[in-house]
């Protein structure tokens, strides 16, 4: 668990499913807040957990080529 008031990217955390669409930025949609966040945009969070290997940004990540 992080410390309280870190600052922490989404994509870093286990509670995470990744998606992008073209070439816009990752989206996470969050398990524990089931709510949408830009993956790799700095926020406080309370829940995070972090991830004990990074993301696959190929494998990892679910892209779309049409809304």
């Amino acid at each position: 668990m992080a410390a309280k008031y870190s600052m922490i990217r989404c994509i870093d955390c286990t509670h995470g499913s990744y998606m992008q669409w073209f070439h816009n930025p990752i989206i996470c949609y969050c398990d524990a807040f089931e709510e949408k966040f830009v993956a790799e945009a700095r926020r406080v969070c309370d829940n995070y957990d972090e991830r004990p290997t990074p993301v696959d940004r190929e494998t990892g990540v679910v892209h779309h080529d049409h809304y």
